[in-house]
């Protein structure tokens, strides 16, 4: 790697270090984990928030939330499709782009947009998009990064045009209403609009994840700079031998997230009946977690449903699930928003009128992505070489009925002096942002500059992360320098 990248890169983890957290995707910051487990989050369904439209349905209505800078005031963007009495004439399936608001992102409402979004053939009052040219959309985006308020919000819209795909790209400032952009289309050849976009502080570009072509289930990536040339879609995830048999990745909306990027894996049972081109109808849909250490190549944790379907049937989501938005609350909680069916895949086509799709609501804790649980006794992790950069070490743990500890170690593994698990005062409860301290009011600042381990010892309870002033690296620093280069994601710039 040249030199000038490391500097860059270093540059970047030390401004983003307040930030920085240790997450339990896999043991790539660890040197050691003894006697325990890893786990996939369960988010809780928040019945509250589950809505049903009255006139469409949004089964596949891949939700979009956000709260708005001006009004303070949550607005939903998804799909839903019309009732067949309402189809235009010659299509045997229409979407309508529609928006909601809610004080509280939790209970919504339909708006009347009529003096607010001006819409020619407008045939709901919450439309945001004229029905002409409508194919369907994926999840908008929220762009924080744009310096352009008017394009803040982006929709990935499809367009059919005899039988040709288009992919035009549409800006909002607010969602209500929206600016088709010229000769600027999201991709190449047109596809299913099971498409996310994000912004890639690693590569410093934007990133959309989609499929490669129309009809191939895989998850390519590519890149622009300024929403106007991209790249070439390049696959970033398959399905593999450990799906279910015959499986298709069906979608993929990813987020930053600390350090990271997680993608919500959209995962295709397909049906053992083959009667056509391609699987399409029927068969079930889950969500996998899948994780990236710059954003641009993904792997996936544990095979096992993040959100499982429902498990009665006639449930919202007993068919299919697609979460599709991401937002952090000022409680410090993850809200996860779905669109989910009773029905299997494509099942709505045979009768919209029943109206079986869903938008559905799921919280889960501050970093509950994944976590370590102790087994029967104790379970202890060694991080790997870790530099100190302040004051600030918390860890996220639950330990109702269990004890915590921690040690740091020196390069070579040794306790330091005072630092040691028996000077470590024990912590029980639950906490997400507990911070270590030992006999003596040794904390960890007292080791700033310093490259060192850190150790936990967890007794009948579960570790979700390690967030402070940390900087993970390979090398000890040499002659007071810097350490040599931290780890990732700086190799898979």
């Amino acid at each position: 790697m040249p030199n000038d990248l490391l500097q860059d890169n270093f540059a970047m983890l030390q401004l983003m270090n307040d930030k920085w957290a240790l997450l339990f995707f896999d043991d790539q910051y660890l040197d050691r984990r003894e006697n325990l487990a890893r786990r996939i989050g369960q988010p809780t369904q928040i019945i509250e928030g589950d809505y049903r439209d009255p006139s469409l349905d949004p089964s596949w209505g891949y939700p979009s939330v956000f709260r708005d800078k001006e009004t303070g005031i949550w607005r939903c963007l998804y799909q839903g499709q019309l009732r067949r009495s309402e189809l235009p004439t010659g299509r045997n399936l229409q979407h309508l782009a529609v928006l909601l608001e809610s004080q509280d992102g939790v209970h919504w409402e339909t708006p009347e947009l009529d003096s607010r979004s001006p819409l020619t053939n407008r045939v709901r009052p919450n439309q945001v998009l004229p029905l002409d040219g409508f194919g369907e959309w994926g999840p908008c985006f929220y762009d924080s990064q744009t310096t352009n308020p008017e394009e803040r919000l982006k929709a990935f819209v499809q367009t059919r045009d005899k039988n040709q795909l288009a992919a035009p790209l549409f800006v909002s400032s607010d969602g209500l209403n929206w600016k088709l952009t010229k000769d600027r289309n999201w991709h190449p050849t047109g596809i299913d609009p099971a498409v996310s976009g994000f912004w890639n502080h690693i590569r410093k570009s934007y990133v959309i994840a989609a499929r490669p072509r129309a009809g191939d289930r895989r998850i390519s990536v590519y890149e622009t700079r300024d929403w106007i040339e991209f790249s070439d879609p390049e696959v970033a995830i398959r399905p593999d031998s450990q799906d279910s048999p015959a499986a298709q990745v069906y979608g993929m909306p990813v987020f930053p997230y600390a350090h990271m990027f997680i993608g919500l894996l959209w995962i295709y049972h397909t049906t053992p009946v083959v009667n056509s081109g391609s699987k399409f109808i029927h068969g079930k849909v889950d969500c996998q977690l899948a994780y990236s250490y710059n954003g641009w190549h993904f792997q996936r944790c544990q095979r096992q449903p993040f959100l499982p379907q429902a498990s009665q049937p006639g449930e919202p989501g007993y068919g299919c699930i697609y979460p599709s938005s991401i937002v952090h609350t000022d409680d410090n909680k993850i809200r996860i928003y779905s669109s989910a069916s009773e029905g299997e895949h494509a099942q709505v086509l045979s009768e919209p009128e029943r109206g079986e799709g869903r938008l559905l609501l799921h919280e889960l804790r501050k970093d509950g992505f994944n976590y370590l649980e102790s087994l029967g006794g104790p379970g202890w992790l060694t991080t790997r070489l870790l530099q100190i950069t302040g004051s600030l070490l918390s860890i996220n743990i639950h330990v109702p009925h269990g004890s915590a500890r921690v040690q740091v170690s020196s390069v070579s593994g040794e306790p330091l002096d005072g630092y040691k698990f028996s000077d470590c005062i024990a912590f029980t409860g639950d906490n997400l942002t507990w911070e270590p301290i030992w006999n003596g009011g040794n904390s960890i600042g007292s080791l700033a500059g310093q490259v060192v381990r850190l150790e936990l010892e967890l007794f009948n309870g579960r570790v979700f992360s390690f967030r402070g002033d940390l900087i993970p690296t390979r090398r000890p620093p040499r002659d007071g320098a810097n350490p040599e280069f931290p780890i990732e994601p700086l190799y898979e710039h």
